[in-house]
């Protein structure tokens, strides 16, 4: 006879942190399975995240593009952060005008997805920013970021050339799709 098992049955034995630094943890735990089998499972403690999908009055969708060491290339990502315990509406305003000086009238929740489930617990909440208003950058000293405005039709060829590579964003403009459906065309 088959023996079902359940996902409560995954038993913690022992929890330890294996490396630290400031945006994530590596947690190594020994686990005991449903089978019983014991195993050392290593995953990544992140705090929640935000990611933002800015709007433009004439349907531009406001994006950053940057230079991210660990691959090496350019990066087009829509503007989020770490909530460092805030809010995610309130990281999502900061990161906004922070990373493109924008401040947006209307925001609308778009829902959440966990970038990484099987190595991580991160949340990345999203958001819709309408309503917005230019302003200066506040950067961070590592951040090296330009703000281009793309048409929401441009957007969308570029993720379909493979042009906007990042996970988050992709995934961050399939939560927003049903918002921006129609304005593509």
């Amino acid at each position: 006879m088959e023996r079902r098992h359940r996902l409560t049955e995954w038993r913690v034995l022992k929890r330890s942190v294996a490396f630290s630094c400031p945006w994530y943890d590596v947690a190594r735990e020994r686990i005991r399975l449903p089978t019983d089998r014991v195993i050392d499972y290593y995953s990544i403690s992140i705090p929640p995240s935000v990611m933002v999908v800015p709007v433009t009055a004439d349907e531009q969708i406001v994006f950053l593009r940057q230079y991210r060491y660990p691959t090496r290339s350019w990066s087009y990502e829509l503007p989020g952060g770490n909530t460092r315990g805030k809010s995610p509406v309130a990281t999502g305003r900061q990161e906004l005008f922070e990373e493109t000086g924008y401040r947006a009238g209307r925001w609308t929740r778009l829902g959440f997805f966990h970038p990484y489930s099987g190595m991580s617990n991160e949340v990345c909440y999203v958001y819709l920013a309408r309503d917005l208003t230019p302003g200066k950058q506040h950067l961070e000293e590592r951040e090296f970021i330009q703000v281009i405005t793309m048409p929401i039709r441009e957007v969308f060829r570029r993720v379909a050339g493979n042009r906007i590579q990042d996970g988050m964003t992709l995934a961050s403009l399939l939560l927003a799709g049903s918002h921006l459906q129609g304005r593509s065309r």
